[in-house]
């Protein structure tokens, strides 16, 4: 699993589209992201896998579960996942947009821990940082 990961419009799917092959399937990119979708897939398929952050406001309700569920879809598959970095700037004010950037601080703790790899792309500009 590869971990792309950034501001919004500083160019990950740029970089991801450049990287991944023509056979790569998205998910997530046009249609909310659907984990039987993901189950479906075979382990040597290369995918991407965008919004999650989306995803994950879906899922507050139980955030260790879902944790769990996306981390057992994806472990042992060719992903890469497109994650925007909503943890900076500002504090927001309503309950529910901080508990999504906790919720989601959370989740790319745990991504980010078993990923093989990962990028920050800053304004174009890619930086490995694992």
């Amino acid at each position: 699993m590869h971990i792309v990961i950034g501001g919004s419009a500083n160019g990950k799917r740029k970089f991801v589209r450049e990287m991944m092959s023509a056979e790569a399937r998205w998910f997530g990119d046009e249609t909310p992201l659907e984990l039987t979708l993901l189950n479906e897939l075979p382990d040597h398929q290369p995918a991407v896998i965008c919004n999650v952050e989306e995803w994950m406001a879906t899922q507050l309700d139980d955030e260790e579960k879902a944790i769990h569920d996306l981390l057992n879809t994806i472990l042992g598959k060719n992903v890469t996942l497109i994650i925007t970095d909503i943890g900076r700037g500002i504090v927001p004010m309503d309950a529910h947009e901080r508990a999504l950037r906790d919720a989601c601080g959370r989740l790319n703790q745990h991504l980010m821990k078993v990923a093989e790899g990962v990028t920050r792309i800053w304004y174009g500009i890619p930086q490995k940082l694992k």
